[in-house]
């Protein structure tokens, strides 16, 4: 091969891989400004719980379920930093395990972890993140979740 020949190459290598990195770090910017909206919404939601009572499982107060979606928002940081990278292995089940030794989180993930299985379903990210939650759940039967 020419020397030409294999530079036009690796330059179309490079031009390749620079695309790839392009595509990912624009998703990668969508995701944060989508979780951004939804950080934003829940917040809105736990100053006025009046707006969220349609959402509110069956026979739960209002205060409680604000409770909830404080949970909630705590999931929605914890998995971008999982999608960004930031929260992989050992942290992400560290960071599970200490999310459901709260009661309050507990409670959150009876209510809606199906929901947030069922939301995963062809993301590879949300359902590794979900399967950890999942897991650190199922790990601590020993606790009930408040209000149960």
């Amino acid at each position: 091969m020419k020397t030409s020949s294999a530079l036009l190459l690796l330059l179309a290598a490079v031009g390749a891989v620079r695309i790839v990195q392009r595509e990912w770090h624009q998703r990668q910017q969508h995701q944060a400004t989508v979780s951004e909206l939804h950080h934003s919404r829940l917040t809105h939601l736990i100053s006025n719980p009046h707006l969220a009572q349609e959402w509110a499982p069956e026979g739960m107060d209002l205060e409680e379920f604000a409770q909830l979606l404080n949970e909630n928002q705590q999931l929605v940081a914890l998995s971008l930093r999982h999608r960004l990278g930031l929260l992989r292995g050992s942290r992400l089940r560290f960071a599970a395990d200490a999310f459901m030794k709260q009661p309050a989180s507990r409670l959150y993930w009876k209510h809606f972890g199906s929901f947030r299985m069922q939301e995963a379903d062809g993301d590879r990210y949300a359902r590794r993140f979900t399967a950890v939650l999942e897991d650190a759940y199922v790990a601590r039967p020993e606790t009930d979740p408040i209000g149960v």
